[in-house]
């Protein structure tokens, strides 16, 4: 007995060990400038499909969806600095930074275009100024319910365009490597935050995900770069020079947009505005519709914001839909 309880300890301990420890990365860690990004490549064929989740969103948040592409072509996921595996990347964070480390991480990753981008939420808006930047590399898109440039906050119970905060402040260059602006909260600080606000924790609709999934979910939400991740210090200002560029156009590249019609807007704001948004909404999602003369606009009752969660064979279908019209050149079904 004497022998076996410091067996017995060790081997309890080595499992307390195990559980505490980070998850391993699903995909691989690819460095693309001293800092390394997650990215998970599965399946095989073109045009390549290219997930780009939302705003402090994962890449195995496309775990409903995503699987079933690969089955039919080539997959990308993948997860922005600071977010679930990859590092903290330059500060403070830009939309022309995100469009940078994608396509870094792309090219890096043996990843050759075409691309169909499928961009959820503020992914919607990332996958809309990749195209302006690499038109030729991008051959077709699906909006998930994506931020529009015209997109509402809410400040003391009120909704104001981001757009109209804009300061008219210069957007920063994109920066190949992090420096001292780069700042992550330390673990303690995340701790009394966590402690004041309430841990992270599984909402609907992701707990509709697998245990696992949601699992992962609990763990990257507690890490303490995440606070930093997606800051959105200049989405004002980018919002407002998109909105002002009526010249912009997909052409005739297959777009395919899918919109929740759900009100989840504060019941504080009254009916009559909840009911107002939701038709300003509809309406530029319509407007975004319209960048590309081959497109398709979906709008559905049944799903929250997170339509790729809640209906993911509607998103399944969306981007079958695309991949067909890009190989055959035929338009959109």
């Amino acid at each position: 007995m004497k022998i076996l309880l410091p067996l017995l300890f060790f081997a309890i301990a080595k499992i307390s060990l195990a559980q505490a420890a980070d998850p391993k990365p699903v995909g691989k860690l690819i460095d693309i400038g001293g800092y390394r990004l997650h990215i998970e490549v599965e399946g095989k064929g073109s045009p390549k499909v290219v997930f780009i989740a939302g705003s402090q969103a994962f890449s195995f948040d496309w775990s409903l969806v995503a699987p079933f592409i690969a089955a039919v072509t080539q997959t990308v996921t993948y997860d922005r600095p600071g977010l679930a595996w990859s590092d903290p990347g330059p500060m403070p964070r830009t939309f022309d930074q995100d469009v940078y480390e994608l396509h870094e991480l792309l090219q890096k990753a043996e990843v050759s275009p075409p691309y169909i981008l499928v961009g959820h939420s503020i992914g919607g808006f990332i996958a809309r100024k990749f195209e302006m930047k690499y038109p030729g590399e991008v051959k077709g898109l699906v909006l998930v319910d994506a931020t529009s440039e015209n997109s509402t906050l809410f400040l003391n119970n009120k909704a104001q365009r981001i757009r109209q905060l804009s300061e008219g402040r210069q957007i920063p260059s994109v920066k190949k490597q992090v420096d001292t602006f780069t700042k992550v909260p330390a673990q303690k600080d995340a701790d009394d935050l966590w402690k004041m606000i309430g841990e992270p924790k599984i909402d609907a609709p992701y707990d509709k995900l697998p245990q696992k999934i949601q699992a992962l979910r609990l763990w990257a939400m507690k890490q303490p770069k995440y606070l930093v991740a997606d800051d959105g210090l200049y989405w004002a200002e980018d919002f407002e020079a998109v909105y002002k560029d009526s010249a912009y156009s997909l052409g005739n590249k297959p777009l395919f947009v899918i919109t929740s019609g759900q009100d989840n807007y504060p019941k504080e704001l009254g009916d009559s505005a909840r009911i107002e948004l939701v038709k300003g909404k509809l309406n530029d999602q319509e407007k975004m519709t319209r960048l590309s003369l081959n497109s398709k606009h979906i709008i559905t009752t049944k799903s929250p914001h997170e339509i790729h969660v809640t209906e993911p064979g509607l998103v399944i279908n969306a981007i079958k839909s695309v991949i067909e019209s890009v190989k055959t050149g035929m338009p959109l079904k």
